[in-house]
């Protein structure tokens, strides 16, 4: 419920809510590692389909606590993404209470900054205390209701989970994964052959999957992870081969359906080195907004990946204002990329640019000139930062 409030500081209210929502993807990147030290048990890394939940549900609650701080501050319901993060959380077998403890930690980062924020805005003493003590009391009330919502969401999904003989094989399969031995019978699948992981994104996920398993001749084990995420494995005895890897190329995908891979590897631990290349090869395709990914194409993109941050960093420093997203700056971004793709050729370059020798040349120079420093003489980390810069813009697409 709405405290009592004068104008002047439901004025402040709104401008502090503003200036938080403004600062989203900052609070976001510093929630992250906190979640990650403070709450070990909610393993993302193992999960990428927690991650990915995780993020949205994080992004979701702070601007439905925002908006209503800066509003009418009535609790609303859990949004969407919240729910849908308790769901994917009890199907990962994390405990609730790590969950619920996610929300501790982003609630201290958005509190922390709000204490920071009013002190910048140079209030006098009782506007302050006003507008604190209603903050605060709005974000314990907000986190409050939205953990007994998610509560509710997690426990009627791990019970259902309990009932499905289904998920008996998503529990079979993340024990592998996390290194346990079965017995291959239970499972109804050979781990000592060889595997091919695959993670397919789209409403027709299991049926391309099943038309790739007929066409190799391979078995295929799936689990559903997400409503249209499903993780594969196509194993057989034989070595998958460059014939093999023609045929699934050939397998056209669905419309709306995208499919990442690891690569070909044995037993029970090539089974999960193969899996966790499809996750790093499906982060990347997502990115890249690409149908089919393989991991041996993009093994330097999910590296970096791995800390967005570091990515981050390392696209402003190398590209400086070539990271721009404006015509100029994707042009000169285009010409560079021509240039060493081509071995700093200039000519090869006009060519697959379509314009003339000078005017590459004319640009390179241009370039360097923007840059402060030779082409040349930073040519592997230029070619790794477009590389990285082409993530940003597959993922703005």
């Amino acid at each position: 419920m709405r405290g009592a409030a004068s104008p002047g500081v439901e004025q402040t209210l709104r401008k502090l809510a503003g200036r938080l929502e403004e600062e989203i993807d900052d609070l976001v990147a510093n929630m992250l590692p906190r979640m990650r030290a403070e709450v070990p048990d909610f393993d993302v890394g193992a999960r990428p389909e927690l991650r990915d939940a995780e993020r949205a549900s994080i992004y979701s609650n702070i601007r439905a606590v925002l908006g209503a701080l800066g509003g009418d501050r009535i609790a609303p319901d859990a949004p969407a993404e919240a729910r849908e993060e308790a769901r994917v959380t009890a199907r990962s077998g994390v405990p609730l209470e790590s969950l619920l403890h996610t929300y501790r930690v982003g609630h201290a980062v958005v509190w922390e900054r709000a204490l920071d924020v009013v002190e910048e805005l140079a209030l006098d003493a009782a506007s302050r205390h006003a507008v604190l003590r209603i903050g605060s009391r709005w974000l314990f009330a907000y986190v409050d209701a939205i953990a007994e919502q998610v509560t509710k969401e997690y426990t009627h999904e791990r019970d259902r989970i309990m009932r499905s003989s289904i998920e008996r094989r998503v529990q079979l399969v993340r024990d592998i994964l996390d290194g346990a031995t079965i017995d291959a019978g239970e499972l109804g699948y050979d781990l000592e052959a060889e595997h091919l992981a695959l993670v397919v994104q789209g409403p027709q996920a299991d049926a391309w999957l099943d038309q790739v398993s007929r066409h190799l001749q391979r078995r295929l084990l799936t689990i559903a992870v997400l409503d249209q995420v499903v993780w594969g494995w196509l194993g057989a005895p034989r070595a998958f081969d460059a014939h093999d890897w023609r045929v699934l190329a050939g397998v056209e995908l669905p419309q709306d359906t995208r499919a990442a891979l690891g690569e070909p590897r044995r037993g029970a631990e090539g089974f999960r080195h193969s899996h966790a290349e499809a996750l790093a090869a499906h982060q990347v395709g997502q990115r890249l907004r690409a149908p089919l990914t393989r991991y041996d194409d993009v093994t330097l993109e999910a590296a970096l990946l791995a800390d967005e941050r570091v990515a981050r960093r390392l696209v402003e420093h190398e590209l400086g204002p070539l990271a721009e997203d404006d015509e100029r700056a994707a042009k000169l971004r285009a010409t560079l990329d021509a240039y060493l793709r081509t071995g700093q050729n200039a000519s090869a370059a006009a060519a697959m640019l379509n314009v003339n020798d000078r005017t590459v040349a004319y640009r390179i120079r241009g370039i360097e000139d923007l840059l402060g420093r030779s082409v040349a003489a930073r040519s592997p980390e230029l070619a790794t930062a477009l590389r990285l810069r082409r993530l940003r813009d597959g993922a703005a697409g």
